[in-house]
């Protein structure tokens, strides 16, 4: 049990400290940051449902995440026009995150059933060469009793 949570928790630090992931975890919370930033600064204002910044950042996780409460819903046509964006956005950062987390893992299992194969494959390769060689010297032998053959033909 404990070899198995050492190997699942390596697994999740592979993946976590993968480019792809970190670079996935930056952009999607620049995102966030910006888009709830920008809402915040619309519907303060005219929004009595947002009166300070955690609210907004509460509106844009909710939605980002597509959990979408509806407790804090934005009043302005440019607040909703984000909030789409913040939709869309949330499903392919989180499409992307599964990508990200199964070719990490899947590619281990491919590693793995394809190394049997590749070297099953570099095997017969020497072996295809081998059998080039013994050809080229069976060639040269042939050659070499034709011309025996030849030249005994012509003397008599």
């Amino acid at each position: 049990m404990l070899k198995l949570l050492k190997r699942e928790t390596r697994n999740l630090m592979r993946i976590f400290l993968h480019p792809t992931f970190i670079y996935l975890t930056v952009v999607g919370n620049g995102i966030l940051v910006a888009a709830t930033f920008a809402v915040y600064q619309l519907e303060k204002g005219p929004n009595s449902q947002m009166k300070n910044y955690f609210d907004a950042l509460w509106w844009g996780i909710s939605t980002i995440t597509t959990v979408a409460y509806g407790d804090i819903l934005p009043q302005t046509f440019l607040g909703r026009l984000i909030g789409i964006a913040l939709m869309y956005t949330g499903t392919v950062l989180f499409i992307s995150f599964t990508g990200v987390l199964l070719m990490i893992l899947m590619r281990q299992e491919v590693e793995e059933e394809m190394a049997p194969l590749e070297k099953e494959m570099r095997l017969e390769g020497k072996e295809q060469a081998q059998i080039v060689k013994n050809l080229h010297e069976i060639l040269k032998r042939l050659d070499r009793i034709e011309e025996k053959n030849y030249r005994s033909r012509v003397s008599r």
